[in-house]
């Protein structure tokens, strides 16, 4: 059996997976897996996810696309999940509805929220839909946001006994009308009331809640940011930056170094990563990147790497890329 023909049916056995798990089933080296799975990718015989464990996509088979749904929880942004959450449990979400976040949020989550247009009244409108929610319901589904609460309009409408209707009409006009003569004069009371009392605090203790709150704020931003971080680390060792692309805000940055050496200046692919455990699929996925630019990989990480990561990396698996943990004499090596 060709090694293609092994992957296809490892896919059809355990269902979306990543090319390290492929390589191990087959016997071969993480690089070679990944060639075999963008060919049949290629081919239109296997899927790719957009979401990522770690930096790997998942590869997968028509008709896996409910079992996406278990990688999500681990892997996707927790207010993402939410959002994914909340669209899982509706079907279907109506554009207009929706708060910011959870505008943002379904422009990213590829693979289980797809775009609807739907012409009402001569105007488009865009709703979302669960990726595996059949045409029927889908229809069913728009036309129930779409369609008036006829029950809330029924319960809205007074039922009066014919002999009783021009008797409460009046009493309660009548209420409505004193209502708010009554309560006239209290209101203007409390309303000057409130004005002079509050006026001269207000004015006492503006700049107080300032001076409380720039401190803080500031060592937030100085602490949380991947990116000076690294600009201070690369000044350090006389590294100088080409180009830089953030990723992720404060978690994955792309950067074109110059990183000096006893022969000159030598040009490498850096990918720093934020992240609590950086496991073989992060290396992989940086070493890929690395040779499509055919450049060598400075791979930089802030915390650990998991325990199947340094066993790679023990091997010859990643040849001409340096990994480094994030930190003071991180990149004494590669200086050399």
């Amino acid at each position: 059996m060709q090694d293609q023909d092994k992957i296809l049916f490892f896919l059809r056995t355990i269902g979306p997976t990543i090319p390290s798990k492929v390589a191990k089933h087959i016997n071969t080296e993480i690089l070679l897996a990944s060639a075999h799975l963008s060919d049949l990718v290629a081919q239109g015989k296997v899927k790719v996810s957009r979401l990522k464990i770690g930096g790997s996509p998942l590869y997968y088979l028509a008709g896996q696309e409910e079992k996406l749904y278990h990688f999500a929880a681990g892997n996707l942004n927790p207010k993402d999940f939410q959002v994914l959450e909340k669209l899982k449990e509706k079907r279907i979400l109506r554009e207009s509805s929706l708060d910011l976040l959870s505008k943002v949020a379904l422009r990213s989550l590829h693979d289980f929220a797809v775009p609807l247009h739907v012409t009402i009244a001569g105007n488009k409108e865009l709703f979302w839909k669960w990726h595996l929610l059949s045409d029927q319901e889908m229809n069913d589904s728009i036309r129930a946001i779409l369609s008036p609460p006829a029950k809330e309009q029924k319960l809205a409408e007074p039922t009066l006994e014919p002999g009783l209707e021009q008797q409460q009409a009046t009493s309660i006009l009548t209420a409505e009308i004193k209502k708010p003569e009554a309560q006239q004069t209290l209101i203007q009371e409390k309303t000057e009331t409130v004005k002079t009392i509050e006026q001269p605090t207000v004015a006492e203790e503006a700049p107080v809640p300032k001076a409380k709150t720039r401190s803080p704020r500031k060592k937030a931003s100085a602490g949380d940011q991947l990116l000076p971080i690294l600009e201070d680390y690369f000044t350090e060792r006389s590294i100088t930056i080409q180009e830089k692309e953030i990723l992720r805000k404060n978690a994955e940055i792309n950067l074109l170094i110059k990183v000096p050496s006893v022969v000159g200046k030598l040009t490498y692919f850096c990918k720093a990563k934020k992240k609590a455990k950086c496991d073989e699929g992060d290396l992989s996925a940086a070493y890929m990147e690395a040779q499509i630019k055919k450049l060598p990989l400075l791979f930089l990480y802030t915390h650990e790497l998991s325990k199947r990561a340094q066993e790679m990396l023990a091997t010859d698996a990643f040849q001409n890329a340096v990994v480094k943990r994030l930190e003071k004499d991180a990149a004494q090596e590669l200086m050399k």
